[in-house]
């Protein structure tokens, strides 16, 4: 079945791009294991009045994998970008959307990109108070990809990959998928590919940390930033800590600061009225003055 939007060749792999509506540009990053639908319903809010870029990385949503041996890294994943923006003409600055771990991803982008981004939003990203790497990156990737292969042998229900994501963003999209779209849904969450990706991405978690680490040693980060933290209604332990450290990550950018409670961390896939507010809010003060 036809996934929306087309088709580019960005750094020698297939990579599925989507863009929707018209205005000033608007780059969302998914997050870890996260695709481009996840921000349908958000991106259904603003496509009257932003451009919204989307792409897969590389093994998620429909976008050709990384060889065997490759490892994700920040530069890898700039230089993905500057070529997606080259290839879709976007000359001007973007406000970057990043949700969880790809606020590394693009935090890395703005600090080594400052004349190409207007503005940066991290929902519920991830700032890493010590970034240590335990184990050597070239094997956590072997054991990624070794994990995944016996995963994708196992004799798993076909719709095992779906419900676990059902599960992870509960409690759901506040609109069912229609026919075409959970048919899409459940061609990636079943594949080979999807299980192969998220592991080998969670495994260099250690690595892209450090890496960012040292980027902010040499690069300053000169566009706005708001940082969202999503925190539960009520006062754990666990939301309390969470709420120090999101608001400790926006004193380290220099970023604007915003609690949104009661929420989860998919609350880009379930509250996507909030989300598009939020994002609206910052796009216009920082684009449109």
């Amino acid at each position: 079945m036809q996934p929306p939007g087309t088709f580019q060749v960005i750094a020698g792999l297939r990579t599925h791009v989507v863009v929707d509506g018209h205005g000033p540009p608007l780059l969302y990053l998914a997050a870890l294991g996260g695709n481009w639908f996840d921000f349908d319903h958000v991106a259904a809010l603003l496509e009257d009045r932003w451009t919204i870029i989307r792409y897969d990385r590389p093994g998620y949503g429909f976008s050709e994998p990384l060889r065997v041996g490759e490892l994700p890294s920040l530069a890898a994943e700039v230089s993905r970008t500057d070529q997606i923006l080259d290839t879709l003409g976007i000359v001007g600055p973007v406000v970057v959307v990043a949700h969880s771990l790809a606020s590394l991803y693009a935090e890395a982008y703005a600090r080594s990109r400052p004349a190409r981004v207007a503005g940066v939003i991290m929902l519920d990203g991830s700032y890493v108070l010590l970034p240590w790497q335990l184990v050597p990156p070239r094997w956590s990737n072997r054991f990624a990809h070794a994990t995944a292969t016996v995963i994708t042998k196992l004799p798993l229900p076909r719709a095992a990959g779906t419900l676990a994501h059902r599960i992870a963003t509960s409690p759901g999209a506040p609109e069912e998928l229609n026919e075409k779209q959970q048919a899409l849904v459940d061609e990636i969450f079943n594949g080979k590919n999807y299980p192969r990706a998220l592991l080998v991405e969670q495994l260099a978690f250690g690595v892209l940390s450090s890496e960012l680490t040292g980027l902010r040693r040499t690069h300053d980060l000169t566009a706005p930033a708001l940082v969202v933290s999503a925190v539960s209604r009520h006062r754990t332990p666990v939301r309390i800590f969470w709420n120090w450290k999101q608001r400790r990550y926006a004193a380290r950018l220099g970023a604007e600061y915003r609690m949104l409670s009661p929420a989860r961390h998919y609350f880009v896939v379930h509250q996507p009225e909030v989300t598009a507010r939020l994002i609206e809010e910052f796009t216009d003060r920082v684009v449109r003055g």
